[in-house]
């Protein structure tokens, strides 16, 4: 047994050195990037004391050549931000609630239907913002769950800013920890929708179909992004399906 795992360890070290100079001859191609995740894979379905720090520190240069996206906030400021805009999210969802109607009123006649409409557009977005603002916090909270650490905050898109994970933790943890980096956030997510549908019944029960559409159409989006094979759901499910494989091994 201990030749098999020391064979492994070598055997992964050899398929990460030759995705290195597969890198450096091809650059960064689609196929490099199957390849490399692959061996990541191969190294999650191993014991934890079966690798060596060798072994993960190559992987972590790879990844980290393959992400090369900056980081433009620390953590610290980075979850700031997102919490201010979080907390003023909530305030001006709650505003809304109580007084966006009474607004409308005061300007213009319409009938009722078209004003329920119309709070509950606005609703729509604010819990948008919300959202916004709370999604990178309940990913923090996965990786602390899971004993996975940050590096910060890089650009994900013109608009968005993503959690770069710090690789070298992520690939130390426990794979029934590391499923829920990405577990957590979408149990965060719904929980803070819900949480704005009881704050609509309880302030103002005409305004529920706001974040409620939202509750409606976040599932949905999982679901397309995981055919697309990206997204939360779809990594949560891949780390389960590898954790479900480990403890079968175990139990053979």
């Amino acid at each position: 047994m201990l030749i098999s795992h020391k064979a492994a360890k070598l055997t992964l070290l050899a398929d990460l050195t030759e995705i290195e100079n597969r890198l450096e001859i091809e650059g960064d191609t689609e196929s490099v990037r199957r390849s490399f995740w692959r061996i990541i894979g191969q190294i999650k379905r191993q014991k934890l004391k079966d690798l060596d720090d060798v072994t993960i520190q190559k992987a972590v240069e790879l990844r980290n050549r393959l992400f090369r996206q900056k980081v433009l906030l620390s953590v610290k400021w980075g979850l700031f931000f997102f919490l201010f805009i979080a907390i003023m999210s909530i305030l001006a969802f709650i505003w809304n609630l109580l007084y966006l109607e009474l607004i409308i009123l005061g300007f213009m006649f319409l009938p009722p239907i078209v004003m329920v409409i119309i709070l509950n557009v606005i609703l729509l977005l604010s819990s948008l913002f919300v959202l916004y603002g709370a999604y990178p916090i309940g990913r923090y909270v996965g990786g602390r769950i899971a004993n996975v650490g940050f590096d910060g905050f890089y650009r994900f898109s013109p608009g968005e800013l993503g959690l770069k994970i710090e690789y070298s933790s992520y690939l130390k943890t426990t794979q029934s920890r590391r499923k829920w980096v990405f577990g957590f956030p979408i149990i965060w997510v719904a929980a803070f929708l819900t949480g704005l549908c009881i704050i609509a019944l309880f302030l103002n029960p005409a305004g529920v179909w706001g974040p409620f559409s939202f509750l409606i159409i976040l599932p949905i989006s999982y679901y397309a992004l995981t055919l697309r094979k990206t997204g939360e759901l779809y990594r949560f499910l891949r780390e389960r399906r590898i954790e479900q494989e480990l403890k079968k091994q175990a139990t053979n």
